[in-house]
């Protein structure tokens, strides 16, 4: 930020879109779009969680950046608006970097006071290693237990010592103090506080809030996660994607298909359910 006393405060469900000159013509700016995962309040900076692709036309530059160099940033909305205790419940379907514009909505809710929305998140990577600001989220799952729980799940554990803890079940509701966890087996073997395995029926019927007109669920990840938990159709992610400078906002594309996939077949329905 231009000022270190300049505060950042952005309106929740918001996106950054950040751009650069290339060469001399200009017209020619690459573009992508940005959540931050910074609290409003924060003074002098801001944090984007970004992924390097290879080869990333945009991500290359962001990475071979010096200090002193600057990023142009302008702010576009969702069409998402958070309000306090709009929902009674809000679940979070996250994939990899898909957890940022879940998390700005995390924090404006439990940062807002007197808010009462209840959330669950259930947040899939690749492995337990790989799991993105895990000590944070479950910080903030330990300092509000009686509004937020996170679930976990890995395609696969790295230590063949570690084991899945039996207490993580599909098929219902599932209720757990993560502070109140054994950290070992009975046998001595780690537990994973979570669940091994990509997301499935069983998995959210455990982690997400049941549907009903005061439910909202917020998913965000990789587009074939998209395709089996809501049936997003491969063309509308193409459009929504923004590695092609396109902005959902921009048009209905988030919630103009009848949601279908793991959560259709839960109940869920378009107005239920927000894919960003």
């Amino acid at each position: 930020m231009n000022d270190p006393n300049d505060e950042f405060n952005l309106v929740p469900c918001s996106t950054l879109q950040a751009h650069f000159k290339e060469g001399t013509n200009i017209v020619d700016k690459p573009m992508r779009f940005y959540t931050p995962i910074t609290s409003n309040g924060t003074k002098g900076y801001f944090d984007l969680l970004v992924k390097k692709q290879r080869p990333g036309r945009f991500t290359e530059h962001l990475f071979g950046m010096n200090v002193g160099e600057t990023l142009l940033f302008r702010v576009l909305q969702y069409k998402l608006t958070y309000k306090k205790d709009r929902w009674s419940e809000v679940g979070f379907i996250a994939g990899g970097t898909g957890l940022c514009p879940i998390l700005q909505f995390m924090n404006a809710s439990l940062e807002t006071p007197r808010d009462k929305t209840k959330m669950r998140c259930l947040f899939a990577n690749r492995s337990e290693n790989k799991i993105l600001l895990k000590g944070m989220l479950d910080e903030k799952a330990r300092k509000h237990k009686d509004r937020l729980q996170m679930f976990y799940t890995v395609d696969k554990l790295d230590d063949p010592n570690t084991i899945p803890n039996p207490a993580y079940t599909k098929g219902k509701r599932l209720d757990l103090d993560i502070s109140a966890q054994p950290e070992t087996s009975p046998d001595g073997k780690k537990y994973f506080h979570g669940f091994v395995g990509h997301i499935d029926v069983p998995m959210l019927q455990a982690t997400m809030p049941p549907p009903s007109d005061k439910t909202l669920v917020l998913v965000c990840g990789p587009d074939m996660m998209m395709v089996k938990v809501v049936g997003a159709a491969p063309n509308m992610l193409k459009a929504m994607s923004s590695g092609l400078a396109y902005q959902p906002s921009g048009a209905v594309l988030n919630n103009a298909a009848d949601v279908s996939g793991y959560l259709g077949s839960l109940g869920f329905t378009k107005d239920m359910v927000y894919r960003f």
